[in-house]
């Protein structure tokens, strides 16, 4: 069904969806919609740009019959492709001469989008063309001197990765850039403890005299779920919650194949979601319970050693250590009071789990038994296909998608 390509060298989106068994393949001979979108010329602008995507090449006539257009329709919407710098004539098939001889290909880099995924100890960056072929990737430390060195080190990188790929910086048309923060519709963060300096400041507009071009700040976890979503066919992942486990807890909502982003931005936030205690006063937060800091206290608390990680305490459950199993089972208790909440709330079809401490299946295997004591429906839970690298690929991903909107027309 497609190339030999490794996960890890795969170089594009695309590589990896093949790699997946959900990359379709090319159209050959089939007729494409040709009012896809609006029925105006951007729709058919798009129609002709996606289909000239999924191939090196076509001719006219071949183009003409994908798209379900005329010849001379097709014609005038390669002119203006090609007078915009979108398409090339990439020569005559078999040398022979005429227009409906000629082949025409995507210049993919004609226009490109950028992704990083800021967390609170590092920046993840990448490049990508128009098909989503990664061209440059930097990772580096986090500046966590304010808002302003912040966006003078992402103009940085955004620099390094157009020197990387040899690219100019003006074609980079779009930008978005995951935070570990709630954001709101008027681009300003909130929630943001691991990222001190960037709550309550509008980044929008320095971000955008920095970087160039359209820019789109984000929540983390709202990429992931991004990233997530690209491997599936979109009807089944509809209804989808993603929980990001690790420092902290962040989460994403999916409803009817649209991000939940609520009033603030902050929807899917669940490490706030109280937890009420039976003994002593008040509440705490599930994030206090679940999150890396609160499972050492606890840990050490049933009389293990501070000195170990979480890392060390799983480790240790999986050698038998009676202190660390019972810290994994309450863990998972805690996190499965956040699942039947968010099931109770939106009635999601499918959990994905992801971060340092989600993506352990002997968590998530715990975690489903107490789900399924609890909630009368099955419900799906999975660890994530994207892995630590979920936030830059979604980054990256929504770069694209808006790109080509902006460019060509809505899908």
């Amino acid at each position: 069904m497609g190339r030999d390509v490794d996960w890890n060298e795969a170089t594009s989106i695309q590589d990896r969806l093949e790699i997946q068994g959900h990359m379709p393949d090319p159209p050959s001979g089939r007729r494409l919609n040709g009012r896809r979108g609006k029925n105006s010329p951007n729709g058919y602008l798009r129609t002709v740009v996606d289909t000239l995507m999924a191939s090196a090449s076509l001719q006219r006539p071949a183009l003409s019959r994908r798209v379900g257009l005329p010849i001379h329709a097709v014609s005038d919407l390669l002119a203006d492709l090609e007078s915009r710098g979108f398409v090339q004539v990439t020569g005559a098939h078999g040398g022979m001469p005429g227009r409906s001889r000629l082949s025409y290909a995507l210049r993919a880099d004609a226009a490109l989008a950028m992704g990083f995924d800021i967390g609170g100890t590092k920046i993840a960056s990448a490049l990508c063309d128009m098909r989503g072929k990664l061209l440059a990737e930097h990772t580096e430390p986090t500046s966590r001197n304010g808002a302003d060195e912040l966006v003078s080190q992402l103009a940085a990188i955004a620099d390094r990765l157009c020197s990387q790929s040899g690219q100019p910086r003006f074609r980079v048309r779009n930008t978005v850039i995951g935070v570990p923060a709630a954001i709101d519709q008027s681009g300003r963060a909130s929630l943001a403890g691991n990222l001190p300096g960037i709550e309550d400041v509008d980044l929008l507009p320095p971000l955008a005299q920095a970087l160039g071009g359209s820019v789109v700040l984000d929540n983390d976890v709202n990429l992931a779920l991004v990233a997530e979503a690209m491997g599936h066919p979109p009807d089944t992942m509809q209804n989808t919650a993603f929980v990001a486990l690790g420092t902290g807890i962040g989460g994403a909502l999916m409803v009817h194949g649209q991000l939940l982003r609520g009033a603030h931005g902050g929807a899917g936030e669940m490490g706030y979601l109280p937890l009420w205690q039976s003994a002593g006063n008040g509440w705490t937060t599930l994030e206090d319970q679940v999150g890396e800091a609160g499972i050492r206290r606890r840990y050490v608390a049933a009389g293990g050693s501070s000195r170990m990680s979480v890392q060390d305490i799983f480790a240790a459950a999986r050698a038998g250590e009676q202190a660390a199993l019972d810290i994994i089972e309450e863990t998972a208790g805690f996190v499965a009071q956040g699942v039947v909440s968010i099931l109770s709330l939106l009635d999601v079809e499918l959990l994905v789990f992801g971060g340092s401490i989600g993506a352990r299946e002997e968590l998530i295997e715990r975690v489903r038994h107490h789900v399924s004591r609890a909630w009368p429906r099955p419900v799906t839970m999975r660890r994530s296909e994207t892995g630590g690298r979920a936030g830059l690929l979604g980054g990256v991903e929504l770069a694209r998608r808006h790109m080509l909107s902006g460019l060509f027309g809505p899908a």
